[in-house]
């Protein structure tokens, strides 16, 4: 009987030595050369010389058909499973070695904040799946530099991202176009810095517009045409001079490449009627409004400018209240008191000039 149970004992050790070394290797990743193709296997080579298998469904996905897609000669990289093969051959997964080369090549993409290339998937609630060699998820909130309300049509395309979040265990994986984007935008803008001069005469286009004034493109940078630089005369609403899409010549009156800041000047562009304009002379002009103290009258060249005309200067007799003599749109005669360009004020009297 113990003559039958020594070489029990003794077949015991090579197995648990292999079992040990397999356990040592598993997840380890080799280079193979492929020496035989079936359907529902690939007989390969390691770089050792042991002999493996990479069954169908560790290749690639279900419907893989290996005959196509490799053929005997072909070298690629696989992982090794925990899993024993009946013919003592090392079981590997070339999907298991693409996908922790994924996870390695993320990780240095975040550490180089370096841009990769991804495929959409699908939608998901608050976001998209998209596909870096493993699952990655791009927030809604991370797709535009913009909020973005149709994601479907991005669905099937490639885009460019950056990865913002690796956590292998947790196998989340977070990456950002809006940082693309913004990189790309920011790197326009400095190109466009470049090109710009202050006193510079350049065209743009009406991005937006805001209480206080308007946003232009000009060549790549956004920059900002206040609301006292739209017009020489007063200006009521911004709407009024200027709409969304207008495209517009402007001045640029200065430039701040660190903060990326270009401010831009419409009334710069015509020449300031106030150079026209001499204390003591007598010019018509046109009532633009009326105040509780006086009338504004629009005198000089193209678009003009407002002066005021103060109540006691309307007539030579008490006026009480400026619709007593005057009414919006009437033609008017108006001798020049004063003309303060400093504070952009004109001082008139009807009154000096008429009486």
């Amino acid at each position: 009987m113990s003559q039958d149970a020594a070489p029990s004992a003794g077949g015991s050790a090579p197995a648990s030595n292999a079992g040990d070394e397999l356990r040592r290797e598993g997840g380890r990743i080799f280079g193979v050369t492929v020496t035989g193709v079936s359907p529902k296997e690939l007989d390969v080579e390691l770089d050792d010389g042991r002999a493996g298998v990479i069954n169908v469904h560790d290749f690639g996905p279900r419907d893989t058909d290996l005959g196509r897609e490799v053929k005997i000669g072909d070298h690629l990289d696989a992982a090794v499973l925990l899993r024993e093969d009946r013919r003592g051959r090392i079981t590997l997964s070339k999907v298991w070695a693409d996908k922790q080369r994924a996870w390695r090549e993320a990780e240095q993409a975040m550490s180089d904040r370096a841009t990769v290339t991804a495929k959409v998937t699908k939608v998901v609630r608050g976001g998209l799946v998209v596909d870096l060699g493993v699952r990655a998820f791009l927030p809604a909130s991370l797709v535009d530099e913009d909020p973005i309300e149709d994601l479907e049509r991005f669905v099937g395309k490639t885009v460019d991202v950056q990865v913002v979040e690796v956590d292998e265990n947790a196998d989340r994986l977070v990456v950002s176009r809006r940082a693309c984007l913004r990189q790309e935008r920011r790197a326009r803008e400095k190109e466009a810095l470049r090109s710009l001069e202050e006193g510079r005469l350049v065209t743009g286009v009406v991005k937006s517009i805001v209480d206080y004034g308007a946003f232009i493109d000009v060549g790549g940078i956004t920059g900002l045409v206040h609301r006292s630089e739209l017009s020489w005369s007063r200006v009521t609403a911004v709407e009024d001079v200027v709409e969304v899409g207008d495209e517009i010549e402007v001045v640029v009156t200065d430039i701040n490449a660190s903060k990326r800041r270009v401010n831009l000047s419409v009334r710069q562009t015509t020449e300031d009627p106030l150079e026209h304009i001499a204390t003591g002379e007598v010019v018509g002009g046109v009532v633009s409004r009326l105040a509780e103290f006086g009338a504004f009258v629009r005198i000089g060249p193209g678009e003009g400018i407002e002066g005021l005309v103060h109540r006691s200067e309307l007539a030579e007799y008490v006026v009480h209240r400026p619709e007593e003599v005057v009414t919006p749109g009437e033609e008017v005669m108006v001798r020049v008191l004063a003309v303060d360009k400093r504070r952009r004020r004109v001082d008139l009297s009807i009154r000096q000039a008429v009486f």
